[in-house]
């Protein structure tokens, strides 16, 4: 019973922020291959992380190491990771070449003039945003600090289990499993 509601408890907390959450603005950016993207339709109803970096941000790159481990672990639950890369002119010629050599499980969007960057209100990277479903804001981070990535989880795996909460057609053996490692306190 004490496991349920502790869980219970995080849920209504989770609806309470999506009850005054900002809406996601739409925008376009370029891909890599410099084809053009619509953030909405890249969400598309998933769960999503939104991550801003730039080369020369050591603390962006580790960070992705973890958004990469999250988003092949969490994708067949309705989650993904999209990166935006914000090297302006000058070294946006070597963001590919790194991209590949880390072999990141996400897509990589471009915004050189950090102009999503700026309507979002970002002001540092590395500078998060977790969107849910509906393309609502659910929270924001700036900056990186080890141990960020556990609480990024923990959200992660709240939100996947509000949504198998709804649709018993996600649950299965590893989505708990999961829960127990995120939150030990839950076995």
């Amino acid at each position: 019973m004490n496991k349920i509601s502790k869980k219970f408890k995080f849920l209504l907390i989770l609806l309470a922020f999506n009850l005054y959450a900002d809406t996601l603005p739409n925008g376009f950016l370029k891909s890599m291959d410099k084809k053009k993207v619509d953030l909405f339709q890249a969400i598309n109803g998933d769960f999503t992380v939104i991550n801003f970096w730039f080369l020369a941000c050591e603390p962006c790159k580790k960070e992705m190491i973890y958004l990469s481990d999250y988003n092949t672990k969490y994708s067949k639950y309705g989650f993904k990771v999209l990166s935006i890369n914000t090297d302006n002119a000058r070294t946006l010629n070597k963001v590919k070449p790194f991209v590949n050599s880390q072999n990141y499980s996400f897509p990589v969007l471009l915004d050189p003039k950090s102009l999503y960057f700026r309507k979002i209100g970002a002001k540092v990277c590395p500078y998060l945003l977790v969107v849910n479903d509906k393309g609502e804001i659910i929270s924001r981070r700036s900056g990186y600090n080890p141990g960020d990535e556990i609480k990024l989880e923990q959200e992660i795996v709240s939100m996947l289990f509000s949504r198998i909460s709804s649709d018993t057609t996600l649950v299965d053996s590893s989505i708990i499993n999961i829960l127990n490692t995120v939150n030990p306190q839950n076995k």
